[in-house]
C-alpha cells in the first residue's frame, strides 16, 4: 500500500480498495499518476459532507479518456 503525501506533507494510504474505487470512475483509468500530484498540489480541497474525517482533493485535468474533467 503506497504512503503519499498532500499538500501539507500528511501521509496519505492509498489502500488497494480505494485505488480500485477511484479507478472504476472511466476518466481515472491510465491517470495512477495524477493520484499523487492531485493531492500534492490541488486545485480545490473539500470536507466530505459524509464523513467529517474526510477531505475531498480535485484537480483539473486536460484530455483525459472522456475530455476534459
Amino acid at each position: 500500500m503506497p504512503i503519499l503525501l498532500d499538500y501539507q506533507n500528511r501521509e496519505v494510504r492509498l489502500t488497494e480498495e480505494r485505488l480500485a474505487h477511484i479507478l472504476a470512475h472511466p476518466e481515472m483509468v491510465g491517470m495512477e499518476a495524477q493520484i499523487a500530484d492531485t493531492l500534492k498540489h490541488p486545485q480545490l480541497v473539500r470536507q466530505s459532507r459524509s464523513d467529517e474525517s474526510a477531505a475531498l482533493f480535485y484537480r483539473f485535468y486536460t484530455q483525459t479518456v472522456i475530455g476534459d474533467k
